[in-house]
This record gives C-alpha cells, structure tokens and sequence, in this order.
C-alpha cells in the first residue's frame, strides 16, 4: 500500500505538479477503491466461515439425534426446529436405527428414506411428518402421533403402534406384516396395497380406513366384529 502511495504521488508530480489537493483527491479515491475491495472480500469469508460452521452444527445434531440418550435427543430434535433443519430435508435418509426419541417432537419432521429400525419411539409426536420409504423394522411406535404422517411405502415388519394415532396417515404400499397395531386409531387411514400377514389389529379403529388390495392372512388379527371387504386380498399359505 506505501508503494502504491509512492507510485501515485510520483505519477501526481509527474502529471500535475506539486499541488497537494491533487495528490489528496487521488489518494482519497485510490484508498476508498481498496477498502471497497478488502471489506467485500471479509464479507466473503465471513459468509464462508459462517455457511461452514452451519454445516458442522447440522452434522453434530443429526449426530446426536441418533443417540440412546433420552435427554440429547431431546435437545437436538429441539435445536433442529429452531433452525428450521427438521423440514428442510436435512434428515432425509438419516441414520437413526437404535435412537431413543422417546416423547420427542418431530411434527412435520422430513424423514423419507431415514434407517428408523429398532428406534424407540413412544409417544413421540409424529404429526405431519414424512416417513416414505422409511425403515422402522422392530420399532417401538407405541402411544405415537402418526395423524397426517406419510408412511408410503415404509417398512415396519415387527414394529409395534400400540394405541397410536394414525388417524388420516398414509400407509399406501406399506410393509406392516407382523406389526402390533392392537388400539392403533387409523380413522381414515390409506392402507391401499400395504402387507397386514400376521398383523395384529385387535381394538384398532378402522372407521373409514382404505383397505383396498390390502395383503392379509390367517395369522391377521382383525378387531372383534370386522370382516374385510370381498375386494381385499387374504394371501393363501
């Protein structure tokens, strides 16, 4: 930057004389020029610096989203909706198998493709959330809020919804063999083309469900009184 001072009032000299409003206008201007550059340069770097530690927070509470810890997933989940990370896709195929999500809010949560399997899950509140294509194989979904939830096409052979509410969710295409399903309220649930072999539906509400090309067998428990539609489908052994 001296140099540069050095160089202009040379050229100043050279060009004009001695006069030192001259030098000083052309100073003022070449000055101002550099700091124009060097303060959107910072700004650059800063957004930079910012945009990465965005990323390491995001990284760090899908991490411990994922842990046993009752009282960790919890906070996540919470610092998760705080920024607006639990909509955004950021859990799209997340690797969750085994967490303790207990009571945890996750309302609206984009979940799709996301490894739930073993997860503990009562009580949680799932409302809204999309789960399509997600792997909640031996999960504990039991007391759960499903109302609205996107299940299509999820896998949860084994799971057990034990008094859950799935009131309205979509479980189109779903794998739902073997699952506990005993007081689940699936009031206008989709179950179209869902696989309900050995599934047990003891006390479930099905008022207005969609059971169209349901898969079902001779070890499918219905609720006392419920016979399915002609049009559903009972697999032969």
């Amino acid at each position: 930057m001296l140099l540069g001072a050095a160089v202009l009032a040379i050229g100043q000299v050279h060009q004009h004389g001695l006069t030192w409003s001259g030098l000083f206008d052309d100073l003022y201007a070449n000055f101002g020029s550099e700091l124009v550059g060097m303060a959107m340069v910072i700004l650059l770097i800063d957004r930079f610096a910012a945009r990465r530690e965005d990323e390491r927070v995001r990284r760090q509470l899908v991490r411990e989203l994922a842990s046993t810890d009752r009282g960790l997933t919890t906070r996540a989940a919470l610092e998760l909706e705080a920024k607006g990370w639990l909509t955004d896709g950021t859990l799209q195929g997340a690797q969750l198998s085994g967490a303790n999500l207990s009571g945890v809010r996750l309302e609206r949560a984009q979940l799709s493709d996301a490894a739930l399997a073993g997860a503990t899950m009562a009580s949680c509140n799932l409302s809204g959330a999309r789960l399509t294509r997600a792997n909640l194989a031996d999960a504990n979904l039991d007391r759960a809020n499903l109302e609205m939830a996107d299940l299509a096409g999820a896998a949860l052979p084994q799971a057990t919804l034990t008094d859950a509410d799935a009131g309205l969710a979509n479980f189109v295409h779903a794998d739902l063999s073997g699952a506990k399903l005993a007081g689940t309220d699936l009031t206008g649930a989709n179950l179209t083309g869902s696989d309900l072999c050995g599934t047990d539906l003891t006390r479930a509400v099905l008022t207005r469900t969609i059971l169209t090309a349901v898969r079902w067998d001779a070890h499918t428990r219905w609720p006392t009184g419920f016979e399915p539609a002609v049009t559903d489908s009972p697999d032969e052994e």
